[in-house]
């Protein structure tokens, strides 16, 4: 059984008593507005007491629903077996209320699934109560307390009674022990107290007037929903529950003109149909909230794998890479880089962009970097090595394309590179000498899986200490499109004003350059800075 030796009997002791206690303060109240019978009550809060405690707490507190359930009882002057059947009756509908709940429903009491929801109010509220109420409505018959022909509504009453417990004050319970310290939700305490003071506001006048305007709380309720999630929601009930039911008693409001029993039914209605229904609200959010981050943190990964975890080392060369994803983080992009060693001794430079967005672009973005990767095992040239990206693409996902830059990376004798490129439809890789103008090196190329044999050529450039070799994606140019769109010589202009300084800050000074303060680019953006390292002392040959 659930707790049984742990934690020894005293916090178990402690935990039937507090149940005892306030289920017995809670019964009283209730009972206050009994007016059919003393033992039966439209206002039954601790049916939902005891059901958040066995759900809670286990099973094994079930004798604390039993000794505030007969404590209550006792003093309604009925017959003492009727308390007796009314003891059991309410004891059995809390223990099959979380039964149904646990093991039909798999419940979960943070009440953030819809189902959960669904599942409190046909086997908590609706399935359960019957238990109780039909136990507790033929114990009075038996006791002579009611008549036979008042039994229909005395069951009535006792079933909606506890109906709106399970359905109003369980949640609440529920959800303050499940959602401690409430910092999930969107809204914030300012915010949270204009809400409840609206509500209280609201509240007020609404069941102050006989006209029936009870629709201008809902958007309240979905307020409460929207920004404070299930805690916003509960507590927004409750505190509309502290003025409807006196008010409502006090034969106020839109139920007015209806019998004790009547009116309170109907206000208990309408708290159990608004909690519900602002609940299943809140449970959505959150799982929508819950599946965005689930996909957030796929795509997160995703885009991690297609991308290197680091660029290598290469001996006298710095290497710098910024890569920015557009959109919303749940959208893989298509831009990818890669730098790795051949065989050789060479290096080979990779800086590519997928058409697209989503699930299918970085399908073609793993196809295309290990693709990309596979070819240089074979070939040397660059533009060979992009016509075999051309052939796969072509092959296994023929309605993609792609642009590419590849280079091949030789380092020379004197303490320089040559740099060998074939682009296929990319912005042309540039090359920033240490104090000269900007250059481009090779030719635009052919898209790359349009056509069977693309335009493709490898261009050669040295690069001697200090000189510096940029490659982008148009993403890059494309920051601010279709407003502004970077053109070359205002690139150009950027990268000149960072001769001299290291790969790092001519990557920053490219961004700040051409991005300015914009932090969510329109497009990917791969920038990646190879610069030869200059001699100690600044002997440098040309």
């Amino acid at each position: 059984m659930e707790g049984s030796g742990r934690g020894g009997w005293k916090p178990y002791a402690v935990k039937v008593a507090v149940l005892a206690g306030v289920y017995y303060g809670a019964a009283k109240l209730g009972l206050n507005l009994a007016f059919t019978s003393p033992s039966v009550t439209a206002i039954w809060a601790p049916t939902g007491i005891a059901l958040a405690a066995v759900l809670l707490w286990g099973y094994r507190v079930w004798p604390g629903v039993a000794l505030g359930a007969l404590l209550a009882n006792a003093w309604t002057g009925v017959p003492f077996f009727a308390v007796l059947g009314i003891t059991v009756g309410n004891t059995l509908e809390a223990l099959a209320g979380a039964y149904l709940l646990r093991e039909l429903a798999d419940f979960r009491a943070s009440l953030e699934r819809v189902r959960d929801v669904i599942a409190l109010a046909i086997l908590g509220g609706v399935v359960s109560t019957t238990i109780s109420a039909s136990i507790g409505a033929t114990s009075l018959l038996l006791g002579n307390e009611i008549a036979s022909e008042d039994f229909g509504s005395v069951w009535r009453t006792w079933w909606l009674g506890d109906m709106g417990g399970d359905l109003v004050v369980a949640p609440a319970l529920l959800v303050a022990a499940t959602h401690w310290p409430y910092r999930r939700a969107p809204g914030r305490l300012l915010e949270a107290a204009a809400l409840a003071v609206a509500a209280l506001g609201v509240s007020a006048f609404v069941f102050s007037q006989d006209t029936p305007l009870i629709f201008i709380l809902f958007p309240l309720g979905v307020w409460a929903a929207l920004r404070f999630l299930q805690p916003g929601t509960v507590v927004g009930i409750l505190l509309v529950a502290s003025l409807a039911i006196p008010l409502t008693e006090n034969d106020s409001g839109p139920f007015s003109g209806q019998s004790p029993d009547d009116r309170l039914l109907l206000a208990q209605g309408f708290l159990g149909i608004a909690s519900v229904t602002m609940l299943v609200m809140a449970a959505v959010i959150t799982e929508r909230r819950r599946a965005e981050e689930e996909v957030e943190s796929i795509a997160g990964t995703l885009q991690k794998s297609l991308l290197p975890s680091h660029l290598p080392v290469i001996p006298g060369i710095e290497t710098a890479v910024d890569f920015r994803a557009a959109g919303k983080n749940h959208l893989v992009g298509g831009d990818f880089y890669d730098l790795f060693q051949r065989e050789d001794e060479s290096w080979t430079v990779i800086v590519g962009d997928v058409v697209g967005k989503g699930a299918t672009a970085a399908a073609t973005t793993g196809l295309a970097r290990y693709t990309l990767r596979a070819a240089a095992v074979q070939e040397s040239q660059p533009s060979r090595i992009l016509g075999l990206l051309n052939d796969a693409i072509r092959r296994q996902s023929p309605d993609q394309s792609c642009t590419a830059a590849c280079g091949r990376i030789d380092l020379t004798p004197a303490d320089g590179a040559r740099v060998t490129f074939s682009v296929g439809g990319h912005p042309l890789p540039l090359v920033l000498p240490a104090g000269g103008w900007v250059d481009q090196v090779g030719q635009p190329g052919t898209l790359l899986g349009v056509l069977p044999d693309p335009e493709l050529a490898d261009h050669t450039a040295d690069l001697a200490p200090g000189d510096a070799l940029v490659l982008y994606t148009d993403g890059l140019t494309d920051a601010y499109a279709p407003g502004r769109i970077v053109k070359r010589a205002g690139l150009v202009a950027a990268l000149e004003s960072c001769a001299g300084r290291s790969a790092t800050e001519i990557a920053s000074g490219i961004q700040e350059s051409v991005l300015g303060e914009r932090t969510e680019p329109r497009d990917d953006i791969v920038l990646l800075v190879l610069r030869v390292q200059e001699r100690p002392g600044g002997a440098n040959p040309r």
